[in-house]
């Protein structure tokens, strides 16, 4: 991975934990956020942390098909 577009996943990570930390309890939104940090973190290869994230996610919509899918 390029160094350039490693830091920028490094930055994503941090706006999106930003973000869902804003407010925590906004469900409508932070489940979508959880849904992109495990997108980014998969990309990243932490495969431990996205699977957090998409679980987090599914926590709140246990329906979310896109967090299912990114789980695996």
């Amino acid at each position: 991975m390029q160094a350039r577009a490693s830091c920028m996943l490094h930055v994503a990570v941090d706006d999106y934990r930003a973000a869902i930390a804003l407010d925590p309890d906004h469900v409508a939104h932070n489940v979508h956020l959880h849904v992109g940090l495990c997108k980014v973190l998969v990309k990243l290869g932490r495969g431990k942390d996205a699977l957090s994230s998409c679980t987090s996610a599914l926590e709140i919509d246990q329906e979310l098909t896109e967090a299912v899918v990114q789980r695996g």
